[in-house]
């Protein structure tokens, strides 16, 4: 039975933004004993230059190693651009969902986007469009109104907030985000608290084993398109050719991009729009598949008795979670 890889990659990405804002407040760690470490021969053999031996161990109790995030603090006003973005991305969410649910907005990430993206942009590492953020800003606008888009979960992104942070970075460069890589290359080595190396996609080797601070705080959950790591696909940690249309696969990823297993068989047929039946579990953007059919979400107090059915959940009248005899609306906190 194919198996989607999307929830997997959305946890690897909440990881990453947390992992940013612990890195900073790690202790730091303290060089070992320097009476546990044996000393060289002082009398080299004759004949033979002693090797050079470098700077001298530190002494106990001083700093040998700092954890800190890749995104350092940053002095002077954050970016105007980068601003307007994250506040739609994470504080505007926020307030809406307070404003459905009641109390106050709650932790967001909008200022840890803003200081992460600000940096990037005056590094000349990413760009931004005023246009592109303005049809976002808009977008995430619409697909807030009413409160039936309320879950326990972050707010659905629109597409139109997906690929508009535009990497400047050439093969080789050094990165501390894919996102910053120009189109096609990935950062090879980057992490929460490492920098990496714009690279090409690999052919093999091992894949799926970081993840990326800067596409996670700007919500770029589909980055990789973009920014492969591998050529072919990732399979249980190591790069792998794709298979080819009309072989047999697993899951939807062995495929390739723009590809879907489908019956076991690799296949390159559209996603189908609502009122088709579902292409191995899938449907076309917009659209869910239930009871094997593709289906519009339906609105707010219409009947329901599944989640997948609702924009946002499917809920008894005295919020317990659904099952016959439910209506579609909010969830503002998960089901007990």
């Amino acid at each position: 039975m194919p198996v989607s890889t999307d929830g997997g990659r959305l946890r690897r990405l909440c990881a990453a933004a947390l992992a940013v804002q612990l890195g900073a407040a790690c202790a730091q760690r303290s060089a070992p004993d320097a009476s546990a470490t044996s000393a060289p021969s002082a009398t080299p053999p004759a004949g033979l230059t002693p090797p050079a031996l470098g700077p001298a161990p530190p002494a106990v109790g001083s700093v040998v190693d700092e954890i800190a995030p890749v995104y350092p603090k940053a002095d002077g006003a954050p970016d105007p651009l980068a601003a307007q973005l994250c506040e739609a991305l994470h504080a505007l969410p926020a307030r809406r969902k307070a404003a459905c649910c009641g109390g106050g907005a709650g932790f967001h990430a909008a200022a840890e986007c803003t200081r992460a993206l600000s940096f990037a942009v005056r590094a000349q590492a990413v760009t931004l469009s005023p246009g592109e953020v303005g049809r976002c800003v808009e977008g995430m606008e619409r697909s807030l109104e009413g409160c039936d888009w309320v879950t326990p979960l972050a707010a659905t992104i629109p597409a139109a907030c997906e690929g508009i942070v535009r990497g400047a970075l050439g093969d080789g460069a050094r990165c501390r985000s894919s996102l910053e890589c120009a189109g096609g290359l990935r950062c090879d080595g980057a992490g929460p608290t490492d920098a990496g190396v714009c690279r090409a996609p690999l052919a093999a080797g091992p894949c799926g084993l970081s993840v990326d601070a800067l596409a996670a705080v700007t919500r770029q959950t589909r980055y990789a398109e973009a920014h492969p790591e591998c050529r072919g696909h990732c399979a249980g940690r190591a790069c792998a050719p794709d298979v080819p249309l009309g072989g047999r696969c697993e899951d939807h990823a062995a495929c390739g991009r723009g590809r879907r297993c489908v019956d076991a068989r690799c296949s390159d047929a559209p996603l189908p729009p609502a009122g088709a039946a579902c292409l191995g579990g899938l449907c076309a953007p917009g659209a869910r598949c239930v009871e094997g059919r593709c289906g519009a979400p339906r609105a707010e107090g219409e009947a329901c008795a599944r989640d997948a059915e609702c924009r946002a959940a499917c809920v008894r009248p005295d919020g317990r979670a659904a099952g016959a005899g439910g209506v579609c609306g909010k969830r503002c906190a998960a089901a007990p």
